[in-house]
């Protein structure tokens, strides 16, 4: 009787574990191989945050699905029928010529805010998690975004339990989850931004790439951050505009995961991604394969912290 009684109060007071997945495009799939070795692990997920590609496979992770359902709608997807290009080469054209007639505006300001409409990617989202709210998951689950209006970091989250002490920040906990992802991986100049509640919402890699800091006010005591960012690694193969912008993205986030992400996770994980490039959707099992394997690495250290 004392054994059992004495395991039950080992259960109820174990540590909560939360998992912060960063942003980076193709490269996330790893995230589904990190979250596949924790299962596999026993390692339960109590708290999840994810920005950008992270809140993607937050999100469908907290909804219930399983790293192997994940796997399966990735091999399924077709990319390409998600894309809807606003702008054409007509368009660039119109645009380009404005400009130079015009002689009295700079030359991005005839362009649109953004190359992907996004409104397919809702669609198949929306397909995906119906109508189901922020409130409406079974793993308590935070989502970033920035409002480029502000400056302002948003926050889609289970509500926190906590007082609200993040800078700058604004809290929404009754959002469709859909809604909030289409935030989240808004890609400043690939993705128009979304607009909710009179603001303008972008990446949240913008300002928090791998959102440790979210976990700490929700309840978790133990924190693994996932991070799939540059880590300063060099790149020679930069050629067109869309690399370029993606790779100043990539080191500003680096520099923010730095001082903010690290600063709040007991346990990182780098699965080695950095080479895939972020169109290559060929790669993205080898991205699951390399997740599994950075996590198998740090399971004896996470055990240890519980």
């Amino acid at each position: 009787m004392i054994i059992t009684i004495n395991n039950h109060k080992r259960q109820a007071h174990r540590k909560k574990i939360g998992v912060a997945l960063s942003g980076g495009s193709i490269r996330g799939s790893a995230h589904i191989g990190v979250l596949q070795a924790l299962n596999d692990h026993n390692i339960p997920v109590d708290f999840i945050a994810g920005s950008s590609a992270g809140a993607i496979v937050a999100s469908l992770y907290a909804c219930g699905y399983s790293p192997i359902q994940m796997k399966k709608l990735l091999q399924s997807l077709q990319v390409q029928e998600l894309i809807d290009l606003k702008v054409t080469t007509a368009d660039l054209f119109k645009h380009g010529l404005k400009w130079m007639l015009s002689g009295k505006v700079h030359f991005w300001s005839v362009f649109p805010t953004g190359l992907i409409k996004g409104e397919k990617i809702e669609r198949y989202l929306a397909d995906l998690l119906q109508q189901r709210t922020i409130r409406d998951t079974k793993i308590p689950l935070a989502i970033t975004a920035v409002d480029i209006i502000s400056g302002d970091t948003v926050f889609f989250t289970s509500p926190l339990p906590n007082n609200r002490t993040i800078l700058n920040a604004r809290y929404y906990h009754n959002a469709l989850l859909y809604e909030a992802i289409r935030a989240s991986i808004s890609i400043p100049g690939i993705f128009f931004p979304k607009k909710y509640r009179n603001m303008a919402l972008v990446d949240g890699g913008v300002k928090n790439n791998l959102p440790t800091d979210i976990l700490k006010y929700m309840g978790a005591d133990v924190i693994i951050g996932v991070d799939l960012g540059y880590n300063g690694q060099q790149n020679y193969e930069i050629e067109k505009m869309g690399e370029v912008l993606l790779r100043c993205i990539e080191i500003m986030g680096r520099e923010v995961t730095l001082l903010k992400g690290q600063q709040y996770a007991d346990i990182m994980i780098r699965p080695q991604t950095i080479e895939v490039s972020f169109k290559d959707m060929k790669q993205a099992l080898n991205c699951i394969y390399h997740g599994e394997l950075a996590t198998l690495e740090k399971i004896p250290e996470i055990k240890k912290l519980l």
